[in-house]
């Protein structure tokens, strides 16, 4: 098996994790976000915003599928879920052997649809897409970007969807977007897809905002899902 050929993808996945794994994934410290405002961008059927509410944590969420009723989300969650579990069970080299099973975040997911349809009206799930967000200028403390950038590229340049829109330039502008709505930091994880091992848009992005003023660096992560992907980009807003 060529290195990454098999875990490819023609469309972005909506596939969602837990509280635990965005613990994980971003370093992050639950108490202290306990009066701080965070974006979860794009969030796709992710628990996060439903199980930080509980602990009053203000999470919202944001995804162009949002748009869909609840019926459809709920398919495209199955369909979805299954379609990862066959990339990862074809595809184990690149997955580590404690990664959570689908069956589980599947729960995961099953959290999100119930406070989807729940909190739906309450502003928690926002309908968006990249590179242009309806939020003011600096309207979260943190924004949080999981599993889309970088990971949805085109698969020469580190990524994994086939025919991928979302080049270099994409990157900036919705890093630069990202960054318009925060008054503190963005974090993206992971920073390059299953089976490769570097990304080509990394190196340009790094140097791109820290050109633009702000504090950039790679962090190591303890999240334990594809091999290789064990960092995360932190961007500090200067000022």
């Amino acid at each position: 098996m060529t290195s990454g050929t098999h875990f490819q993808f023609g469309h972005v996945a909506f596939f969602g994790r837990n509280i635990d794994e965005y613990k994980s994934m971003f370093n992050l410290a639950l108490e202290p976000l306990k009066g701080k405002t965070i974006l979860d961008c794009g969030a796709g059927p992710a628990a996060f915003a439903a199980q930080a509410a509980k602990l009053g944590i203000s999470v919202t969420a944001v995804d162009p599928l949002y748009s869909l009723p609840i019926e459809l989300l709920r398919e495209t969650v199955d369909e979805d879920a299954q379609a990862v579990a066959v990339k990862q069970a074809s595809n184990s080299g690149f997955i580590y052997e404690d990664v959570v099973p689908t069956g589980e975040r599947r729960k995961s997911m099953e959290i999100f649809l119930q406070d989807f349809a729940e909190q739906k009206e309450s502003g928690r799930y926002v309908s968006a897409n990249l590179p242009k967000l309806p939020f003011p200028d600096k309207s979260f403390d943190i924004v949080l970007a999981a599993n889309f950038l970088f990971e949805y590229s085109d698969t020469e340049s580190g990524g994994m969807l086939v025919g991928s829109p979302f080049d270099d330039r994409f990157h900036v502008l919705a890093i630069a977007e990202l960054l318009r709505v925060c008054r503190e930091e963005l974090r993206i994880y992971p920073l390059l897809a299953p089976g490769k091992k570097e990304h080509k848009y990394l190196d340009r992005i790094v140097s791109e905002f820290k050109s633009r003023g702000y504090g950039v660096s790679l962090e190591k992560v303890d999240h334990r899902d594809v091999v290789g992907a064990d960092q995360m980009l932190r961007i500090a807003v200067a000022g």
